[in-house]
């Protein structure tokens, strides 16, 4: 066998190496049975060597031993129970902690370590053994051996090696899957995956129990069949917008029977499918319902007030309720109100006097006036009301119409008590408790919130029927609260919960004040109740927030840290403390960062007191660009940070807290390093090829110039002496040697495309294909070509380059006319920030097999004796327009002409040529 024979077998053996490497690839792909692929590879590693057998070799658990997992020749019954010692004189210990393959030409002559029964039995001689997974964490050994005495070259050993990084990423991904699932299991919502088929991927045990209480198989499922009324509902409309937007959606949807029940979903889009989150909430829209009814009827009480109007109004003087039976008789209409000031709603004193008794309840104080307004006297009583903090967040103010009060002012002594102890308190419901006759007397409010009815409570109940409606647990307390009230013919309030006539729980706030006669004893104690339910709710749901938020706050993958404005350091979470080792050090102010010790990542100079993150967030800035810190942590190492930070602020622009987080990038920063080393000898190993290419061409030219020189000499001087023959022969020498100095100088060129050309500018291909048509104006009159030009545009590039592409194209375009005179054609359309740029043609054409083939380095279609050329010319074209960012094709039929399509950049409005040296 010649040496080009040898190596096109070695080629073609190392081109299927790699075909194999690549299908195992896509099979761990496509298959879940890790069993499956491990017997492919053991078959295809022992094939494609023409080995006997190969084993996939599992390390044990301790790692004493590996046992044959898989594999290919060996006994029967060996695979899957067969065990192999890992000591360090076997070879599969030996292997397990190698870097590079163990490559073993005769095991009976190996002095590394001594071979197992296992290959000994088999009387194997030669083979190769990889490990599988990295040095630090094997998983086992794949090898292949054979009975014959083998000298395998590094390419096989590379094979082998590639096999077994396929099976190590299978396992990777295996186990990945695996932990996949289990974080599935702890997710604590209902939860569920759908693939772009909207079939169920996966439901988790929370999700089963919510949608799937018959406990049917749904993996693998469509969703609309298995859920039909679903349809037409929001799951189906907010789904598929999800998946066309890939956008989340958050929404609220009831599905009717067999589940009867309200969701809250949340859905996240991806590529592969959609992921939903969702939980019952069935309950809280009864209880949303109930409360929506509570506020009607608490509005129907405002709107009913008898002779007079309720108004609230928020921290900034604006109306929030307006209603009342006595703005019947008022030029101001009750939803006009809302939401305009006090005082830009009345007029004159009134509303002078309005405003400031409204601005004193904001101000903790309550205030009674009697104000004149519209031909009418207005008993005006105003009460701050504060949140469970104390704090004053709206007032409430109650005007009734005392015209006639003077004349009826003993017949209304008890309704105005009522009134006043109803405002105190904000106004749902009313009682009146006369102690002498042990008989309590409530409105219709107070009796729904208790659970009695309405028209017994209205004549009077005692006082054990309204104690037993208060819940068990509380129901001691208030008794003691009201025995105190009673005592000291005082105040009362208190906060519990009651039962009403639904059973249903509800909070409250009662308020109310003991009245004694003239010897000190309790008369008549008067109050009034407020459903504080909806609060007491909200403040549940703020704390079940809050306990949510700590709880992301510290298993964030990044570390977080809370200043506030002076710089003391508030919250640290356990990513940041890992990262600083136990903490970065401790700051009571700004000044106190100066303990902090870093340097710039990048420039290596000492990071100043006022440039860290931090600081400058306290300083108003925000951080969206990182700021990239060596640090010091406490046990000595050194890592690199990112850190971006934003300042909070309050309601005036100040800022009140930084936040800053902190990425640890150190392994990505040394990666980063690794890059930019390899890059580096890229371009100088590309450099020294170079310098090769242009000594090597400049060398071979030399001996073919003296050759090419003797060859015409021994013409000129012996001609009359030479045969035909003779004459042949060296027409034939001198044609060769001509061939060999133009790919040569083809090859040079070829080789210094990216190297030797110009900086790319914007070029006029106007005046390119000017030139090169002048180039070949005699060719074109001697052929009788017609060549066709349309308006061309200007593009960035380098213009010589490009001259030496269109002067390539239109030359092959003339040499490939066939019989007929040639017909060219250069036509450019735009395709974006990209100009086409077409070379067409009549030819012979090209078959489309070959439309690869053709920018090859040396591949002709035809002899030298049909068409001349050296067989670079289109590849140089290729790679001009490839450092110009663009490709190049063809598009082409035997007998119909082709056309070469170039891809060039446009030139940008704002870009200038470059200037030369």
């Amino acid at each position: 066998m010649d040496p080009s024979s040898a190596s096109d077998a070695t080629l073609q053996r190392r081109i299927h190496q790699q075909e194999v490497v690549a299908d195992l690839g896509q099979q761990a792909l496509a298959v879940d049975d890790l069993d499956e692929l491990m017997r492919a590879a053991s078959v295809a590693v022992a094939e494609t060597l023409g080995n006997e057998y190969c084993k996939v070799l599992e390390l044990l658990p301790g790692g004493d031993e590996v046992f044959l997992r898989e594999g290919v020749g060996w006994q029967e019954g060996l695979v899957g129970n067969a065990t192999v010692p890992t000591d360090r004189d076997s070879q599969a210990g030996y292997t397990l902690i190698s870097r590079e393959p163990v490559v073993v030409d005769d095991l009976r002559t190996e002095e590394r370590f001594s071979g197992p029964e296992l290959l000994t039995d088999h009387d194997v001689v030669s083979g190769i053994s990889v490990i599988i997974g990295s040095l630090e964490e094997p998983w086992g050994v794949l090898g292949t051996h054979t009975t014959d005495r083998r000298e395998f070259t590094d390419h096989d050993a590379s094979f082998v090696q590639s096999v077994a990084n396929v099976l190590a990423s299978a396992i990777e991904n295996e186990r990945a899957e695996t932990e996949l699932e289990e974080m599935y299991g702890r997710i604590s919502d209902a939860f569920f995956s759908l693939d772009k088929e909207w079939n169920f991927s996966y439901l988790n045990d929370s999700a089963h129990d919510l949608i799937n209480p018959s406990d049917r198989e749904l993996v693998g499922t469509n969703i609309w069949d298995e859920f039909p009324d679903a349809l037409g509902r929001k799951f189906e409309a907010k789904y598929e917008y999800a998946m066309d937007r890939q956008e989340t959606v958050s929404f609220e949807e009831y599905y009717p029977d067999p589940l009867d029940a309200w969701f809250e979903v949340r859905a996240y889009p991806s590529e592969t499918g959609l992921s939903v989150y969702f939980r019952d909430v069935t309950d809280r829209k009864e209880r949303e319902r109930k409360l929506r009814q509570s506020e009607r009827r608490y509005r129907t009480l405002a709107e009913r007030f008898p002779n007079g109007i309720v108004t609230m109004f928020d921290d900034d003087l604006r109306y929030t309720l307006a209603a009342g039976t006595a703005f019947e008789d008022l030029p101001a209409d009750p939803d006009d109100l809302e939401g305009k000031r006090v005082r830009d709603v009345w007029d004159g004193e009134f509303a002078e006097s309005a405003e400031a008794i409204c601005r004193a309840a904001l101000e903790g104080a309550e205030r009674t006036a009697e104000l004149e307004y519209a031909g009418r006297t207005w008993h005006i009583h105003v009460v701050p009301v504060a949140d469970e903090t104390g704090s004053v967040f709206a007032g409430i103010a109650m005007a009734q119409d005392v015209t006639e009060r003077r004349a009826r002012e003993r017949d209304l002594r008890e309704t105005k008590a009522r009134l006043e102890a109803a405002t105190e308190a904000g106004a749902v419901g009313t009682w009146v408790w006369e102690l002498a006759e042990e008989e309590m007397i409530t409105d219709a409010t107070f009796a729904e919130l208790f659970g009695i009815d309405p028209e017994t409570a209205r004549e009077g109940v005692d006082d054990e029927t309204i104690l037993s409606s208060i819940h068990d647990a509380d129901r001691v307390r208030v008794e003691t609260i009201i025995d105190e009230a009673l005592e000291t013919c005082g105040s009362y309030e208190a906060e519990y919960r009651v039962r009403n006539a639904d059973g249903d729980l509800r909070w409250i706030v009662s308020r109310g004040h003991v009245e004694c006669d003239a010897s000190g004893e309790p008369d008549t104690f008067l109050g009034a109740v407020t459903d504080i339910t909806d609060r007491k709710r909200t403040e549940r749901s703020l704390q079940e927030h809050k306990d949510q938020f700590e709880t992301l706050f510290e298993v964030l993958p990044v570390g977080v840290e809370v200043a506030d404005a002076n710089g003391t350091l508030l919250e640290l979470n356990e990513t940041a403390i890992d990262i600083w080792g136990e903490g970065p050090p401790e700051t009571d102010a700004i000044d106190d960062y100066a303990r902090h010790s870093g340097r710039w990542a990048d420039t290596g100079e000492p990071v100043a007191d006022d440039e860290w993150a931090m600081v400058r967030v306290l300083d108003g800035e925000e951080l969206t660009d990182p700021h990239v810190y060596e640090i010091e942590t406490d046990d000595g190492e050194q890592r690199i940070v990112m850190a971006h930070g934003m300042p909070v602020r309050d309601a005036d622009g100040s800022v009140r807290r930084g936040v800053v987080t902190l990425t640890d990038v150190t392994e990505r920063r040394a990666y980063q390093r690794r890059l930019e080393e390899t890059v580096d000898q890229l371009e100088e190993s590309n450099e020294r090829l170079e310098q090769f290419a242009y000594a090597a061409s400049h060398d071979l030219q030399e001996p073919l110039r003296m050759v090419s020189s003797y060859l015409q000499l021994l013409e000129n001087r012996y001609a009359a002496d030479l045969d035909s023959d003779a004459e042949e022969f060296l027409d034939f020498a001198v044609d060769g040697a001509d061939r060999m100095r133009d790919m040569i100088e083809g090859l040079l060129a070829y080789a210094r495309v990216e190297t030797r050309g110009d900086p790319l500018g914007p070029v006029d291909l106007e005046t390119v294909v000017s030139e090169v048509r002048e180039q070949l104006a005699l060719r074109i009159e001697e052929e009788n070509a017609d060549v066709t030009v349309e308006s061309l545009p200007r593009v960035r590039g380098d213009a010589g380059q490009l001259r030496q592409v269109f002067q390539n194209l239109l030359s092959n375009a003339l040499t490939y006319s066939g019989d007929e005179p040639p017909r060219v054609h250069v036509s450019a359309e735009r395709a974006g920030a990209e100009w086409i740029v077409s070379v067409s043609d009549e030819g012979i054409g090209i078959d489309p097999s070959d439309d690869e083939r053709i920018f090859e380095v040396f591949q002709r279609l035809h002899s030298r004796d049909e068409y001349a050329g050296t067989g670079i010319g289109l590849a140089l074209c290729q790679r001009i327009i490839e450092r110009h960012g663009g490709d190049i094709r063809v598009e082409s039929e035997p007998g119909e002409g082709s056309t070469f399509s170039v891809t060039l950049p446009a030139v940008r409005s704002d870009e200038r040529a470059p200037v030369r040296d």
